[in-house]
């Protein structure tokens, strides 16, 4: 239990050295160049720095559990999701209905980043993936509005 607990304080750490260096950013930019972006999100970069860096510690044995880790990733990929889920809404709804296949893409290399042993799962796990992926894009162009509107919609109550 005293584990997560360093954990928590790691991420409370990070977002407030980030909310710095974020304000910074942005007071610099503000007086010299527009060019630098301090858009980003403090809370998604802690959490991504402090699961990378255990992910670090559990390959070289200094760290060894996996469901902290996990639990940690699967918060980003759900960020990473709906991040571009949002932005794909704006430009072209219609490409929403790739978000099966997106998320169970982002969940799989998730997975083998945790769980890698040896590229023979990847190879069939990718077939699955490439399958998956060519169906959705044979939809996509099938162009039957009713079916592709129940795709977009199924996320709605």
């Amino acid at each position: 239990m005293a584990e997560i607990n360093f954990i928590i304080y790691g991420i409370i750490g990070l977002f407030f050295v980030l909310l710095a260096a974020k304000n910074v950013i942005e007071n610099i930019r503000k007086n010299k160049g527009k060019n630098l972006k301090g858009n980003f999100c403090v809370i998604c970069i802690s959490i991504i720095l402090t699961w990378l860096g255990l992910l670090v510690l559990y390959w070289y044995g200094l760290f060894d559990n996996i469901l902290a880790i996990s639990l940690l990733m699967g918060m980003s990929l759900t960020g990473i999701y709906y991040f571009i889920d949002k932005k794909i809404g704006k430009k072209n709804k219609k490409l929403k209905i790739f978000r099966l296949p997106f998320i169970l893409t982002l969940i799989i290399i998730a997975y083998y980043v945790i769980n890698f042993k040896g590229f023979e799962n990847i190879i069939k796990s990718a077939l699955i993936f490439i399958i998956l992926w060519a169906l959705f894009v044979l939809i996509y162009f099938y162009n039957n509005t009713k079916f592709i509107k129940k795709l977009i919609e199924c996320c709605k109550g």
